[in-house]
Order: structure tokens, then C-alpha cells, then sequence
């Protein structure tokens, strides 16, 4: 019994020393360095459209510069693609279609001292919104133009973001983001490139 006490202490110590370490933001630089954020949709945008799965999960990525202790500034860029069918263009029936959009910018943050292992942030983005909304019936795509339909569709806009990351190590976290652009809410991984 000795033997398995020692064992479960020698590994309590050893676990509380590794999170200590994880988590022990002292080391941490306050400014000067980049987050890699690589995230996955969990909510598209296009999930209000009826019928309309999405073909695949939101992808995005961002890359981030702490200017200051609590002041970001980066850029992203995100993907969707969903598909469905409904009723288009006073049709009589609903028509297949699928849509790609495409996000890029820039984004600012300002984040919050770290509570632990966790820091809060939030802020806003700006950037071009390209969307490619497709009729898979060729009939109706062409009934649908003499409408004024067009496939694509681009746009500047400007969203807002809020987010938490979780520390693991000294340079990998995870992220949860809500906001708009690709995805309403995604979750990812982050990795610290240090000076």
C-alpha cells in the first residue's frame, strides 16, 4: 500500500508542477508576439436557410500581432459552403442550389489579464465578404437571371467578435470564438510564436 501511496504522490506532484508551469504567465511575454488561430465552424451562418446542411464544417484561420499588453491587431480569413433546396424567384418548386463564401480582413482585440489559465477578449472586423450563390438546375438559373439574379456578390462589411482561450502549454491554447464572417461560433487551437 506504501508503494501505491508513494506512486499517487509522486504523480500529484508532478501533474501540479506541469499545470504551475502551463499556466504561470510570468514567463509570458505581455507584447511582441503572434497567435496562429486555426478554428472549425460549429454554427454557419446559413443555418437559419431551411434545408440548407452545411456541406462542410466553416474553416478559418487568423493570425494576430499583440502590439501591447492588451491591444491586438491582426488578419483572417474564413470559408463556408452550404447547400439546399427551396423555393427561389416566385418558382413553383424548390431548386437545388449551393453557396461559397469566402471572408478576409483585418481584425482588433482588446484583451483581458489572464484569469488563470484563461484570457477574454473582444473587438471587430473589417474585410470583403465574397459569396458564389449557385442554381444547380440550368432552367430555372436562366429564368432566375432575366430577374436580375446574380452568382456572385461581393461586399465590405464590419462585424464584432468575443472569445476565450484556454493556456495548455506555454505556446498552445484553445480558443472558442462567437461573431460573424464564416461562422457564428467556432472552436480551435492557437499557437504562440515568442520573439
Amino acid at each position: 500500500m506504501n508503494t501505491f501511496k508513494s506512486i499517487l504522490l509522486a504523480a500529484t506532484f508532478i501533474c501540479i508542477s506541469q499545470i504551475t508551469n502551463a499556466q504561470s504567465c510570468y514567463r509570458c511575454p505581455r507584447q511582441g508576439f503572434a497567435d496562429l488561430n486555426l478554428g472549425i465552424g460549429l454554427l454557419s451562418t446559413y443555418f437559419k436557410d431551411n434545408g440548407a446542411p452545411a456541406a462542410g464544417l466553416p474553416l478559418s484561420a487568423s493570425l494576430d500581432f499583440r502590439l501591447q499588453r492588451h491591444i491586438s491587431l491582426g488578419a483572417y480569413a474564413g470559408y463556408s459552403f452550404s447547400q439546399g433546396s427551396r423555393r427561389l424567384f416566385n418558382s413553383e418548386t424548390p431548386l437545388p442550389w449551393q453557396n461559397r463564401t469566402t471572408v478576409a480582413g483585418l481584425r482588433f482585440a482588446a484583451h483581458s489579464n489572464p484569469i488563470g489559465p484563461w484570457e477574454f477578449y473582444g473587438g471587430t472586423a473589417a474585410g470583403m465578404y465574397s459569396s458564389r450563390f449557385d442554381i444547380l438546375d440550368n432552367q430555372e438559373k436562366a429564368k432566375a437571371r432575366e430577374n436580375g439574379y446574380r452568382e456572385t456578390q461581393n461586399r465590405f462589411y464590419m462585424t464584432g467578435f468575443l472569445g476565450a482561450r484556454f493556456q495548455l502549454s506555454r505556446n498552445i491554447r484553445l480558443f472558442s470564438e462567437a461573431g460573424m464572417g464564416d461562422s457564428l461560433l467556432k472552436l480551435g487551437a492557437s499557437v504562440r510564436f515568442l520573439k
